[in-house]
């Protein structure tokens, strides 16, 4: 897995322009360069992004689940772990995991993304928030110099995006889904199960503008903008699915493994003694924390399969992760990659996660197709980077729209869900999924709940 071949180191040029990866992400666009991307990247067990990149000119597309399948890592040394493949992996790619006995023929529409999407950027800029630092990495002189052209020409700001979300079916039929995983979950099927509902977006404006309005609402971790032809996707992802394969050293054969559940959300306080109490009532609700000791023996298991025997662990234990809407509960786990497991087969194992599945994941993605009435489509999927050493950043595809249309006029699909299991209760329930939509600004309107 950590076998490489090695070319010509990346190039880099710092660059004089301001630090806001946003708006070089306008000035791409505005210059005419195609397929513009924008992605956040924070290390784990934070919760603020440290490090963004933006591209754009893409050299090649992949719908094979590993991009790196037929392009193998380019590089080693400071500047590998910069992005090489921005995409997505759909939860839909994944759905081969269902055993068809256990589930009907899907009659439900077919949803925007289906299957893997990746495109190749021969160059990208590193936008580093700490030093403020921007960076222009790439293969040749002449991508860097496109890249960075096309960056240093100011874009205005466009108007703000306006952005209406209205339910794609009742709330009421929200509570039924709930009461039925329950009674699933009773009956012995699994133990716990991700239940999700969908709204259907209209954006009007600029795709950009939109995730400005969303990340200024609630800054992520894992945030992206994606222009993938076809669709672009908003996300503000909390959530870190897979960080790896990562060597500790130059000249390690060793490959470190991360990822990062979270289950449990509570709302901010009004005030700090309120704010407090709803972390600690949070912490303390015995079904919030049985379900994130049960999804971390899923994630346990899914990793055990890849990894070296003896080397999964809990590496930082449960603890509050505080956003600037809501609370959530969160523990980290690490691995090492075990000799001879490809990429393919790492990803096939973690994708999608047993976060936003259920335990055991596979009956919990069967119960999913049976319960809820729109497929999910990337939702629950994954989205991020392959870098140039070959290893991934990949975020769960959570808080994530999914837009199709023309520039000022689009329309899409959000998901919000969240774990279900004996002792759920269905109200408390769907108000989580207002909680976790009213975090980046996404307000159901249409029927109450």
């Amino acid at each position: 897995m950590l076998a490489r071949r090695t070319v010509t180191a990346l190039r880099a040029r710092l660059l004089r322009l301001p630090p806001d990866p946003i708006q070089l992400a306008r000035n791409c666009h505005a210059s005419g360069l195609e397929r513009v991307c924008l992605l956040h990247s924070a290390e784990a067990a934070t919760v603020t992004p440290r490090v963004s990149y933006v591209a754009a000119a893409p050299d090649r597309e992949t719908a094979e689940l590993d991009p790196f399948e037929d392009d193998a890592p380019l590089a080693t040394g400071a500047l590998a772990g910069v992005p090489r493949w921005i995409g997505v992996i759909p939860y839909e790619s994944r759905r081969s995991l269902e055993r068809p006995a256990w589930r009907r023929v899907d009659q439900r529409a077919v949803p925007m993304l289906v299957h893997p999407q990746w495109l190749r950027f021969p160059a990208v800029l590193r936008v580093d928030a700490d030093t403020g630092e921007v960076l222009a990495v790439g293969e040749s002189d002449a991508a860097i110099e496109r890249l960075a052209a096309a960056a240093g020409r100011a874009a205005p700001r466009a108007e703000h995006a306006l952005i209406v979300a209205t339910d794609a079916d009742s709330p009421s039929l929200h509570l039924e889904r709930v009461r039925r995983a329950v009674a699933f979950i009773l009956e012995g099927h699994l133990y716990q199960v991700n239940v999700a509902r969908k709204l259907d977006l209209s954006v009007e404006g600029s795709w950009l503008e939109a995730y400005a309005a969303l990340a200024g609402r609630s800054p992520a971790a894992f945030g992206a903008a994606l222009d993938l032809g076809q669709v672009r996707v908003l996300s503000t992802s909390p959530e870190l699915l897979l960080l790896g394969p990562r060597a500790v050293g130059p000249s390690s054969n060793v490959a470190w493994l991360y990822t990062e559940p979270i289950k449990g959300t509570r709302p901010r306080g009004l005030d700090a003694p309120a704010d407090l109490a709803s972390a600690r009532e949070l912490d303390a609700d015995p079904k919030e924390r049985a379900e994130l000791a049960m999804i971390l023996d899923v994630e346990r298991s899914d990793l055990g399969a890849v990894a070296a025997f003896g080397s999964v662990r809990i590496v930082r234990p449960p603890e509050i992760v505080t956003h600037r809407t809501v609370h959530h509960r969160k523990a980290l786990i690490a691995a090492v990659l075990a000799p001879g497991v490809s990429r393919r087969e790492l990803l096939e194992r973690m994708v999608p996660s047993g976060s936003v599945t259920g335990a055991p994941k596979v009956r919990a993605m069967e119960v999913i197709a049976e319960l809820e009435a729109h497929r999910r489509g990337l939702y629950t999927g994954a989205l991020g980077y392959g870098a140039h050493d070959g290893s991934f950043t990949l975020a769960m595809a959570i808080r994530t729209a999914v837009l199709a249309g023309e520039e000022g006029n689009y329309r899409g699909e959000y998901f919000t869900g969240g774990g279900i299991v004996a002792d759920s209760d269905p109200e408390c329930e769907l108000a989580e999924t207002r909680w976790k939509a009213l975090q980046v600004g996404v307000t159901p309107r249409g029927a109450a709940g």
